[in-house]
């Protein structure tokens, strides 16, 4: 399979009067027949740290592609007229079936998803974040095959499936070392 490739490079044709694309891959796309333009920007997504009562931080086990079988932290996109906080509280139900009680913001950082032979652009704000307990905890929809609560060290944060996740996790554990 090749290599994926980023999303602007997909744009052969102008999406609005379909003249063929001289060179793909620019950014902003500009059609030299109608004067579209668009810019390839990055979409949002979240992700959420989350410990237990013995300061453990929770890592999931993806399911799926990218990153099967490495770990993540509970999160996803941002749906289309959705906030931040709305996402993550929802990724974190559909995730793991649990309800965030309170969040705040730890960092964002550039990520790249590639999925089905692109990549695409990702920003991903990260929270820290609390849940009433983890006893009805459980993966619900599939993208998760299990969970390990642990202190994260060099093992774990190389099998992170997203740099954004480690370089989060590993600014988190900087913090609650400072404390």
């Amino acid at each position: 399979m090749a290599a994926p490739k980023p999303i602007r490079r997909a744009w052969k044709f102008c999406p609005r009067c379909g003249t063929a694309v001289a060179r793909t891959g620019r950014n902003p796309f500009r059609c030299g027949a109608c004067g579209f333009s668009h810019y390839f920007a990055p979409v949002a997504a979240v992700g959420s740290i989350l410990t237990d009562s013995a300061g453990q931080v929770l890592l999931l086990v993806r399911a799926k592609d990218p990153g099967k079988g490495l770990y993540g932290l509970p999160g996803g996109f941002v749906d289309a007229g959705e906030t931040i906080e709305q996402a993550l509280r929802r990724e974190v139900l559909e995730e793991i079936g649990l309800q965030v009680r309170s969040h705040h913001y730890l960092a964002s950082f550039p990520n790249e998803y590639a999925w089905n032979g692109f990549v695409l652009p990702v920003t991903d704000v990260f929270f820290v974040v609390e849940v009433e307990s983890f006893a009805d905890m459980r993966a619900v929809d599939g993208e998760i095959t299990g969970w390990k609560f642990c202190r994260p060290g060099r093992r774990e944060l190389n099998r992170m499936a997203f740099l954004s996740n480690r370089l989060a996790l590993e600014l988190y554990l900087q913090q609650t070392r400072a404390k």
